[in-house]
């Protein structure tokens, strides 16, 4: 489906399916729809969205996005901390929140902030929205057309990731006519709401408040020297007195010493890694990088090198650099599941076992180093320990599409039929594909006729998907 008829079609489809859901009736705003509601809503915007881009599944930087938001709910206003980060695969500027605690960000984020500060501070910005509850109050506003807003949203998303920004714009402004445009985008009161806010977040999880300023002040000088505008802006608008009102109401704050957090900067290399024209390109920026005088760029400088290299099927030029950057720090994650990259580029499965285990043992239950571990057991054929660990995995991460994949995969070379069908139904239903998922539910119900509990908890999960469908419709 061409993607302005799918920004028009599927605003519509929503817009008819939310309204007759019998919502409650409307208060101040906040009463409109329920928090249950909200979840329910977002769920499904979620699913939609991971079928139509492309996301990236890499549990290092999940992880610390996770971390991250979890270090600044406790100081937001946010009362429900049960949150879905999801990572799309795109160098432009966005980041989202959406109704039911569905986080989004671009992995071009870590191209635009300078520091995790910087980052904090448009993380910070959009747990305010949440917190504040902006969609609900934009509800009442919009004469219930919550999910029509949140499908124009997804189509803007889609468009900005898949066709680039140019083609957002061009599709928006002709999507105009059905004000979509307009509805997409928070309003003056809620944005400076949610700046003040996401500020006093920033300061009491012991930030800098001013980084949330200098962060949109540069995206802000950005934009005047691009043609494109982006994806950011169009649901944020972001004006000179909204940063300058930033700037004022932050210097009423003190100034924090606040120890930088060196997994910032190694995401910040993969990024860059992912997203340069080409892995000489990346070496070439490393190597001007190394040249730094503050010791987290230098430190980075010295990952992207190894990736770079392994990127470039070179991974024994990367010794030196690793080593290097072990010595450094020779205990820390990053760097680490960076040496098992390495490893498993020289195909020295051994090795690399022997350091999960190690590092396991010091960081138990640690999720990027587990889904490590499952993948080096699958290069070493064990493929049922691959599987008992991503099993074990998906009872506590049941929103990670890629882990499903992942289990699905191990589940078919261990020879776990049923369980096989039961994870490609999750995968299928994560993206929104209800089809496929069902199918792959009555395949695993035919090949566990002899197994009655299992064959009751397949037919429950065959209702509850089912049942997901006839709420929302983007």
């Amino acid at each position: 489906m061409p993607l302005l008829t799918l920004l028009l079609w599927g605003s519509l489809v929503a817009h008819q399916t939310f309204a007759a859901s019998e919502l409650p009736a409307l208060g101040d705003g906040s009463s409109a729809i329920s928090p249950s509601q909200e979840k329910e809503l977002g769920r499904a915007w979620l699913r939609q969205l991971r079928g139509q881009v492309p996301l990236i599944s890499d549990p290092a930087i999940s992880d610390y996005l996770e971390d991250l938001l979890y270090r600044l709910v406790p100081n937001s206003e946010l009362l429900d901390s049960d949150l879905i980060v999801t990572v799309i695969d795109s160098p432009e500027l966005n980041a989202f929140a959406v109704p039911g605690g569905v986080i989004g960000v671009n992995a071009g984020m870590f191209l635009y902030a300078d520091t995790e500060q910087e980052l904090a501070g448009v993380l910070s910005h959009e747990l305010a929205h949440l917190s504040q509850r902006h969609y609900a109050r934009r509800l009442e506003e919009s004469n219930k057309q919550l999910a029509l807003n949140l499908a124009g949203l997804l189509a803007s998303i889609v468009i900005g990731a898949t066709a680039g920004t140019d083609a957002g714009v061009a599709a928006m402004a002709s999507a105009q006519a059905l004000s979509i445009h307009q509805q997409l985008s928070y309003s003056r009161q809620n944005e400076q709401e949610a700046d003040r806010l996401g500020i006093q977040t920033l300061n009491a999880s012991g930030m800098n408040a001013s980084a949330m300023a200098s962060m949109f002040s540069r995206m802000m000088r950005n934009e005047r020297f691009n043609r494109a505008v982006p994806e950011y802006f169009r649901t944020h608008p972001l004006t000179e007195s909204r940063v300058s009102d930033m700037g004022a109401r932050s210097s009423s704050y003190p100034a924090r010493l606040y120890e930088e957090n060196q997994d910032f900067y190694f995401i910040q290399a993969r990024a860059k890694t992912l997203y340069a024209t080409s892995p000489k390109d990346a070496l070439a920026h490393f190597k001007a990088l190394a040249q730094s005088t503050r010791r987290e760029l230098q430190l980075e400088a010295l990952y992207g090198e190894v990736m770079a290299l392994i990127q470039a099927n070179r991974p024994s030029e990367a010794e030196n650099a690793l080593e290097a950057l072990l010595g450094a720090m020779p205990n820390a994650i990053m760097p680490n599941l960076l040496k098992l990259d390495w490893l498993m580029a020289q195909r020295r499965t051994d090795e690399a076992l022997k350091l999960v285990q190690q590092q396991l043992s010091l960081n138990p239950g640690n999720y990027p180093l587990t889904r490590a571990q499952a993948h080096i057991l699958t290069e070493r054929m064990d493929y049922a320990g691959a599987y008992s660990l991503l099993k074990r995995l998906s009872l506590t991460h049941t929103d990670d599409a890629g882990l499903w994949y992942d289990l699905a995969e191990a589940a078919g070379q261990a020879n776990a039929i049923v369980e096989l069908h039961r994870a490609r139904a999750e995968y299928f239903f994560m993206r929104a594909d209800t089809l496929s998922a069902l199918k792959q539910l009555e395949q695993a119900l035919t090949k566990s006729k002899d197994n009655y509990q299992q064959s009751v908890l397949i037919r429950k999960r065959m209702q509850e998907i089912e049942g997901s469908t006839q709420a929302f419709t983007f």
